[in-house]
């Protein structure tokens, strides 16, 4: 028994030295970089991209196994000359006894340091979609003839997957000729992928760091089941764990910056080829900004709630919910083509507020005043192209704006290359109704703006109210016709670029506190009394006119405001954006006709009454008193006080 355990040991012994001797022997016998260059084409033409490997290299600790460092592989022609994918190292380890029956199961492949670079190019496109083709997969390629052997197996026969892993990766995510400061980075990237059996689900485990205009983690789990006729089957989650945004502006999305922390959750599930997907994105705690129009400051109510499913070229999304601080928007979207991004929509929400979505405006949104009689020079930059395009139906319960009410709100949107168009707008507005269609031309960096709009029987009181006119007030029903064009966005702007024309009607009502029409009763009101007439100017069975705007400048010709005595008619000009006047008024009330001359502004007018008649009576009789030009000083006088 002793000399059995002796020579027993004698034969371990011998085992374990021949292993080792094998094991530090054996990589050097193999010469694996013969078949270098054959497996780097036949990877290429797998996946359809230029692959370069390093050194290669056979090692037999911790099982059989090759080693190849400096992994590269192409870019996309198009997305600049930088590879798709680099690694320091790719190691395989196989399993020993599935060779001898001609098998190459892989118990292990890490995948050491790889840096992978995403670009998005400016029509959409990625630089991966080439590798979701089909490429035609070529047969085994044998290696040189070195004669034959034994009993040797196909290199690629039978090849069986059991666990791919990527240790301490990188993956880029940027857009074509974005400076490098903008660029969202996954760090630290861990995976790992796991398969017993070519029939059995595929469990994959995603861990990464944030970084660039990010920082947090990001978390994925997924199931991929093999299909048959159904295709294969995906079963994935993904979580963002206190990832906060920098400042990040969205790729091929202008004006969209987002900064804070931001987490959510998004769910995958179905066959591969036509996912169904859900998911949570809460904002609350980011601040978030839309050009100059809209801002979100952080800790204000924010999420986006969506479910869908991908419907090959397009997403289609069944339910899309977006919260935004008291205003709810509760809708579906679906893009055909991911690759030509055209949207088709329908919106609906209960009540928006805009002063609580709107940044605050850069002027005040008052009357116009002569705070704004030097409006700013307007530039006319270079205009901005844009693919996207988007088709759908809005709705809105109640609507806000500085003060204004509008109810039961719906309109067509159209929007294709930075021209958007808003037709079959209905609301009800102010006690009556508004119908209207507009265009806007997003493309050049100051907005143009076409506006067609009617209004039946709206209260002018609230509405004088809201628009902050001052403290004159105006009770009546307005009715109108109007069509106006403007360029920009802040008040100024728009009251300066004014352009187009139109018609009002007011019904029975009052004018009072308006100073413009008290100076004229002032100076009216005594001639008319003199000639036994006695009205209430500010009183009014119906005010009527037509109009034109040019640059900011409303002119009138038959402004006419009829009363039970007469009527009382204005023709002229106004200034939106100083508020100067310039107005010719004749009344006619009763058995009398007073002419003036209404100059200023709406702040300070003045008026000058027109008596013609008896000017020319008073300068006949000069001229009778003072012969040869004696009585011209006075005449000059009277023109001053006469107003011709």
């Amino acid at each position: 028994m002793t000399r059995l355990r002796k020579w027993a040991g004698i034969a371990v012994i011998g085992l374990v030295l021949l292993a080792v001797l094998a094991a530090v022997l054996l990589p050097s016998l193999v010469n694996l970089d013969r078949y270098r260059s054959l497996l780097a084409q036949r990877i290429g033409r797998m996946v359809g991209r230029e692959v370069t490997l390093g050194a290669l290299r056979v090692s037999l600790w911790q099982g059989i196994g090759a080693e190849a460092t400096g992994v590269q592989v192409s870019q996309a022609p198009g997305f600049g000359s930088e590879p798709f994918l680099t690694a320091e190292a790719m190691r395989v380890r196989v399993h020993f006894l599935p060779l001898l029956q001609g098998q190459v199961k892989v118990a292990s492949a890490v995948l050491d340091r790889p840096r992978i670079r995403l670009v998005r190019a400016r029509d959409g496109r990625w630089s991966v979609d080439d590798l979701f083709k089909s490429h035609p997969v070529p047969p085994p390629v044998r290696p040189p003839a070195e004669g034959a052997r034994p009993g040797k197996a196909p290199l690629l026969a039978g090849f069986v997957l059991s666990e791919v892993s990527v240790r301490s990766g990188e993956i880029v995510l940027m857009e074509l000729g974005q400076p490098a400061t903008d660029v969202l980075t996954l760090a630290d990237v861990d995976l790992t992928l796991r398969e017993e059996n070519p029939t059995e689900p595929i469990d994959l485990r995603l861990r990464a760091r944030l970084g660039g205009v990010a920082s947090g983690q990001i978390e994925a789990t997924a199931r991929i089941v093999p299909g048959d006729k159904g295709g294969v089957g995906l079963d994935a989650s993904t979580f963002l764990k206190e990832v906060e945004f920098k400042t990040w502006s969205a790729p091929g999305r202008e004006g969209l910056t987002l900064s804070g922390p931001v987490s959510g959750e998004v769910r995958v599930t179905g066959p591969l080829a036509r996912p169904a997907f859900s998911g949570t994105l809460d904002l609350k705690a980011a601040a978030l900004r839309i050009g100059e129009a809209f801002q979100k400051p952080a800790g204000e109510e924010a999420r986006i709630t969506f479910q869908g499913e991908r419907e090959d070229p397009g997403v289609r999304f069944t339910k899309l919910v977006v919260v935004c601080r008291d205003t709810t928007v509760d809708g579906t979207l679906q893009i055909p083509d991911l690759k030509t991004p055209r949207v088709t929509f329908t919106a609906t929400s209960p009540r928006v507020n805009l002063d609580r979505l709107m940044a605050p405006p850069k002027q005040a949104w008052l009357f116009p005043g002569e705070a704004w009689a030097a409006a700013r020079e307007r530039e006319t930059p270079k205009a901005r192209e844009s693919s996207l395009g988007a088709q759908g139906r809005l709705s809105i319960g109640e609507l806000k704006y500085r003060g204004l009410t509008w109810g039961a709100v719906s309109a067509e949107i159209r929007y294709q290359g930075g021209l958007l168009q808003l037709s079959e707008i209905q609301a009800d507005f102010m006690k009556g109704r508004l119908v209207a269609k507009s265009e806007v031309d997003l493309r050049p960096k100051t907005p143009s703006v076409s506006l067609s709009a009617r209004l039946e029987k709206v209260a002018t009181e609230p509405l004088v109210k809201a628009l902050a006119a001052g403290s004159w007030k105006l009770t009546s029903e307005l009715s109108s016709e109007n069509q106006v064009k403007f360029v920009g966005l802040t008040l100024p702007d728009i009251l300066g670029s004014a352009s187009g024309g139109g018609s009002i009607q007011l019904g029975p009502g009052r004018l009072t506190d308006y100073l413009p029409l008290d100076r004229l009763a002032e100076v009216v009101m005594p001639v008319l009394a003199a000639q036994g007439v006695r009205v209430r100017m500010n009183e009014f069975e119906k005010l009527t006119g037509t109009y034109t705007l040019e640059n900011g400048i409303l002119r009138t010709k038959d402004a006419t405001l009829t009363k039970a005595e007469g009527t009382v008619t204005a023709s002229g000009a106004l200034g939106l954006l100083d508020s100067s006047l310039n107005f010719d008024v004749v009344a006619k009330l009763g058995r009398a006709t007073v002419e003036a001359k209404l100059a200023g502004t709406t702040a300070q007018p003045i008026v000058i009454p027109k008596l013609g008649r008896y000017q020319r009576k008073i300068e006949g009789e000069l001229d009778k008193a003072l012969p040869g030009g004696q009585s011209q000083g006075l005449k000059d006088l009277l023109k001053g006080l006469f107003g011709r």
